[in-house]
């Protein structure tokens, strides 16, 4: 195979677009539609780029005759664009996650507010849909970045340099919404007593807007967190996946605890909240444990 034949089975193979590539070597996707047509070629520079991105030596992108099964595994390479990117997705995602379990607890309001009419129950369940709509839509948006949470990866030095810097700096403003998190959730119901002695729906309503704020800060601390330590510690976070599968089971658990609030709802068997509730004490847990590992790492 030629080095354009190589290119683009790479590119392909790691499903990328020209125009993505482009990106990483900051040039123009018309240079890699030349270099992949056999009608340009790349400098020094860009050839080591590309090996770093795919994972393949300069030896076997040069040479024609080179055995693919004989390059050394090198890390699939993440530039900065790539870092900023991923970040933007995941937070996205948070958001969604957010506003989606905003819709579901704060629709007890409605009935605070209209005294259990008609009205009340019709924007209850409307409210219930569009939380439970929203989370449902989250988890089919397209998975990007998917090789950034599946593979070892490898950065330029001053890259990851200045990205761990920002990222302890960022760990602090996350262990800061956490601990308001926890300060809201401890005194919450000191507040909606002292409201409570005005007015008993008003200090209802307190009780839920203080727990969808909460919960807020906790998804968003959390999630944020977690996305920022894939990168920073990567060799950490990868061999821990790798022998325990770490953080899959949030991946059930969402599912799970949607379920556990339909069940809720429907039946009256418990509050809908409380699996919520329960869900995110775990994840609590686990965003304290990423903040202790993520000081040690950095000491």
């Amino acid at each position: 195979m030629t080095f354009s034949q190589k290119l683009k089975a790479l590119r392909k193979e790691h499903s990328f677009s020209q125009e993505e590539i482009a990106q990483q070597l900051n040039v123009s996707r018309q240079s890699v539609s030349k270099w992949e047509s056999g009608q340009g070629f790349p400098e020094t520079d860009k050839l080591k780029q590309i090996s770093t991105i795919f994972g393949v030596t300069l030896d076997y992108l040069l040479k024609d005759d080179y055995d693919v099964e004989e390059q050394p595994d090198l890390g699939y390479y993440v530039s900065r664009e790539m870092i900023d990117g991923f970040l933007s997705y995941k937070r996205h995602g948070a958001k969604r996650i957010t506003i989606g379990v905003c819709f579901i607890i704060l629709s007890n309001l409605f009935n605070n507010i209209f005294n259990y009419n008609q009205t009340a129950q019709i924007l209850y369940w409307v409210s219930i849909a569009v939380g439970i709509s929203v989370l449902i839509w989250n988890g089919f948006q397209p998975k990007r970045y998917r090789e950034i949470g599946t593979k070892q990866l490898c950065f330029d030095d001053a890259t990851i340099k200045a990205f761990r810097e920002e990222q302890e700096k960022n760990s602090k403003q996350y262990a800061v919404m956490i601990i308001a998190g926890v300060i809201l959730l401890v005194l919450g119901p000191q507040f909606t007593q002292i409201v409570m002695n005005y007015s008993d729906n008003m200090g209802d309503s307190l009780t839920w807007i203080l727990l969808a704020t909460c919960v807020s800060l906790f998804i968003l601390a959390g999630l944020s967190l977690h996305a920022e330590n894939m990168i920073a510690q990567n060799a950490v976070y990868m061999e821990k996946k790798n022998k325990k599968g770490a953080f899959r089971w949030i991946y059930v658990a969402l599912p799970v605890t949607a379920i556990a609030v339909i069940i809720g709802i429907v039946t009256n068997a418990w509050s809908p909240v409380m699996p919520i509730i329960a869900l995110f004490c775990i994840l609590l847990v686990a965003v304290c444990k990423l903040l202790l590992e993520g000081r040690g790492s950095n000491e």
